[in-house]
């Protein structure tokens, strides 16, 4: 598969990185993201928006320093089916994740059968405004590292 598709996605992570604070921080998310398309080819980062403008109005789920989207926006529910999925996929490097997940189910309010839930067991992490993130758009690394993430927001949730 060519790596000419690949334009938008490096474009909008520099982009979110130039509106976040910078032209360094925007080369080093260039980087970062020759790791989430799967290359390591360093590539040139795209030109800022114009003062006053913004490059991208309303994206979902703010980038953390390892380019990952924030938890914050999850609700329990969401968090429980994305630890699921996480456990299904064997992408938790942290033993018990079992047992938290068994005891945020075992919570009033958190049921299987809920779209929070339902969500997040599908791989998609709730960031918001009705938006969602795909895990299946990171490389595993970061995958396993954002599940993580996850096992430690479901641990301070119980």
């Amino acid at each position: 598969m060519g790596r000419s598709g690949n334009g938008p996605v490096l474009a909008m992570v520099v982009a979110l990185a130039l509106t976040a604070g910078g032209a360094a921080q925007a080369q080093s998310l260039s980087g970062l993201a020759g790791q989430l398309l799967g290359g390591g080819q360093q590539q040139q980062p795209a030109t800022p928006p114009a003062a006053g403008q913004s490059a991208l109005p309303g994206v979902a789920g703010a980038l953390m320093g390892q380019g990952l989207p924030s938890l914050s926006s999850a609700g329990t529910d969401n968090v429980a089916g994305l630890l699921h999925y996480c456990i299904q996929n064997s992408l938790v490097t942290q033993a018990g994740a079992s047992s938290v997940l068994g005891g945020l189910l075992n919570q009033g309010g958190v049921s299987r059968s809920s779209p929070g839930f339902t969500t997040g067991q599908n791989g998609l992490l709730q960031t918001g405004n009705n938006d969602t993130f795909s895990l299946s758009s990171l490389t595993d690394q970061l995958k396993s590292r954002l599940c993580d993430m996850i096992l430690s927001k479901a641990k301070s949730l119980l």
